[in-house]
């Protein structure tokens, strides 16, 4: 008993310090907690400069007169004409297009959305939409893998896009050189702590 009283305090700080470390490994607080993202698409790729202004009509320059012949035997006076101007239409402005699309759903976790592949001018953009809502998780990553390999578990290789950024709300992931739109169909959220998957997307 005495020894007990005598280390009562060192057993409780231990205990305390497991306890903290426990709580920062495991994060069981992230699971009921949201981390709200606002991106936008043109946050990804900037605005188009086409689309940054009102297509232009161009007008060329005034037909010259002619003259129309009177009749003949006619004493009318000759009477101008003009031809009507034609106008030509700028080209339409063009932007981001969307290769590919999927719905989001969870893996023994909540999951929903919308995950999207966009492309301009040869780069390619990963964009969760703004309906995207995940159950949130400790150490969550976003991957790219080979729909027809990936089998619940680990997929082995995979394109690594980062930490996923937030559980909710629109977001974007540029997408490396070696994205492959042909082989690379498949969004995988994966906890990384506890080598778990949390939702995919199937793009197609």
């Amino acid at each position: 008993m005495d020894l007990i009283k005598r280390y009562r305090w060192p057993i409780i700080g231990v205990g305390l310090a497991v306890a903290i470390v426990g709580f920062l490994l495991f994060r069981p607080d992230k699971l009921f907690v949201d981390d709200v993202v606002n991106e936008s698409l043109a946050d990804a790729f900037g605005e188009p400069a086409v689309a940054a202004s009102a297509p232009a009509t161009t007008q060329p320059p005034a037909a010259p007169e002619t003259t129309a012949a009177p009749e003949p035997g006619s004493d009318e006076e000759p009477t101008p004409t003009t031809a009507a101007p034609t106008t030509t239409q700028a080209p339409e402005p063009t932007g981001p297009v969307a290769t590919s699309a999927g719905s989001f759903f969870g893996i023994d976790h909540r999951a929903e959305g919308t995950a999207t592949i966009y492309e301009s001018d040869g780069r390619y953009v990963l964009r969760f939409e703004d309906d995207t809502d995940i159950q949130n998780g400790p150490d969550l990553f976003v991957w790219l893998v080979a729909s027809d390999d990936y089998d619940g578990g680990d997929p082995g290789e995979y394109i690594d896009l980062g930490k996923l950024k937030g559980n909710v709300g629109g977001q974007n992931y540029e997408l490396p050189a070696e994205y492959d739109p042909n082989v690379h169909q498949f969004v995988l959220i994966w906890c990384e702590r506890f080598s778990t998957p949390f939702a995919g997307a199937p793009l197609a």
